[in-house]
């Protein structure tokens, strides 16, 4: 029997398979010769291209998955272009501003005077932010196998260019020239993608109008991203080192949830762009939170049971208290499997997302400040997760009073509800009863 592998399917599998080869290198890494400050650089590369690019990247792919469609491509409209002239332009401008803010950002992140490799990150950065679109082309095509193929062939060469150097004895930066070697490759693999399925014709009047369109979810993910952030000054306002390390060893949601619910989330958008299937993406979205719920909670409560005894047995004693903070952050599966900011980014609703995110990041620094003073560190956590329910509630309300949608269309409330009350009563005997 050959498996069935959908544009939804695939994507979570490319998904699952970008984290997995991240965690794979840096397993391998701490094998070699590399010191700690070698594997620390090369974890502050990524950190700052994905800083510089990660908001706006995503608001522009959200903003034109669900406004182009299968026979766009099939008839080479210029539009798959332009969302590469684009996302170019604004990479450009991402490299201008590191250039510029070298020092402070070098000050700042890792106390010294300039980024190390900084041409080797100016360079990454510009290939590998537009080779973002290539799953993304896949997906509007629905081509979930070319998904799987692609991510399958890009991430194992990516780790092998890698890896190599370390192993065979090499420094950090042989690494780094194997990461732009791999950014390299996939940027290829898009512009044979681009001329077979597109006009390189430059349209103004699309440019503006999308980038019109995506500033509110650009807005959104800036916010949305600027959660840990606030988060850790909270913490680090009223606690020593130490107690921030126990905060941010558990401050870590459980990255299938994350991984899985974004990636179904994002593979839901083209649908969106034949409004006449608007019931057919409603149902199908209830159906597919149902299955994740089927099995992400049991598993997420499987994690709370035996938190408190991995921590102290996978880190040390001094990280026991952590388990507290990733048991909370494991409750956020309650709002990750809530859909309806899929729909108002579907119907192009983008500005209720960005007020939302608003009143998201008022809600988390007001019950964070407030909680703290009663559960500590955790207290953060605890206002952190009032924050993301909120925001989904209020998305809901806007889903129903807005777009004319009612919950019962795109969520089976009976079944979430009772799943997030089963999780949230085990939470509360291992917390506070055992």
């Amino acid at each position: 029997m050959k498996p069935r592998i959908s544009h939804i399917s695939a994507l979570q599998i490319f998904q699952l398979l970008r984290f997995s080869t991240l965690i794979l290198i840096g397993v391998v890494f701490t094998k070699t010769g590399l010191s700690t400050s070698q594997i620390g650089q090369y974890e502050t590369f990524l950190l700052i291209a994905g800083a510089v690019s990660f908001f706006w990247l995503n608001g522009l792919i959200q903003g034109f998955l669900p406004i182009v469609t299968k026979e766009t491509i099939s008839r080479k409209s210029p539009v798959l272009f332009n969302i590469f002239y684009m996302i170019t332009g604004l990479t450009i401008l991402s490299g201008i501003f590191l250039l510029v803010f070298e020092q402070s950002i070098a000050g700042f992140l890792l106390k010294k005077s300039s980024v190390p490799y900084l041409n080797y990150l100016l360079i990454y950065l510009l290939i590998s932010t537009p080779a973002s679109l290539v799953e993304y082309i896949y997906l509007i095509k629905n081509q979930g196998k070319l998904i799987v193929l692609y991510g399958s062939v890009s991430f194992l060469l990516m780790f092998l260019l890698v890896v190599i150097p370390p192993v065979l004895g090499f420094g950090i930066e042989y690494s780094l020239a194997g990461l732009v070697a791999g950014a390299a490759f996939r940027f290829s693999w898009l512009l044979i993608l681009l001329f077979r399925n597109a006009s390189p014709v430059i349209d103004p009047v699309f440019i503006r109008t999308h980038l019109r369109s995506s500033a509110p979810l650009i807005t959104s993910m800036l916010l949305s991203g600027s959660a840990q952030y606030i988060d850790s000054f909270i913490v680090t306002s009223y606690f020593d080192e130490e107690t921030f390390a126990v905060f941010r060893y558990g401050a870590r949601e459980f990255p299938l949830v994350l991984l899985l619910a974004n990636a179904f989330s994002t593979s839901m958008l083209p649908g969106f762009a034949d409004r006449s299937q608007l019931a057919f993406n409603l149902e199908k979205i209830k159906l597919n939170a149902r299955k994740l719920g089927n099995w992400m909670f049991p598993l997420s409560g499987l994690l709370i049971l035996v938190s408190h005894w991995a921590f102290p047995f996978v880190f040390n004693v001094g990280f026991a208290k952590s388990a507290t903070i990733f048991n909370i952050y494991l409750l956020l599966i309650i709002s990750r499997l809530l859909f309806p900011q899929t729909i108002l980014i579907g119907l192009q609703k983008t500005r209720l997302i960005m007020w939302a995110s608003f009143l998201e990041i008022a809600v988390n620094v007001t019950a964070s400040l407030y909680f703290v003073q009663i559960w500590g560190i955790a207290g953060v956590a605890y206002g952190t997760l009032v924050a993301y329910i909120f925001e989904k509630v209020l998305l809901m309300v806007f889903v129903s009073k807005s777009c004319q949608i009612p919950v019962s269309s795109y969520l089976d409330r009976t079944r979430h509800l009772v799943y997030s009350l089963l999780l949230a009563a085990e939470f509360l005997v291992i917390e506070f009863l055992i």
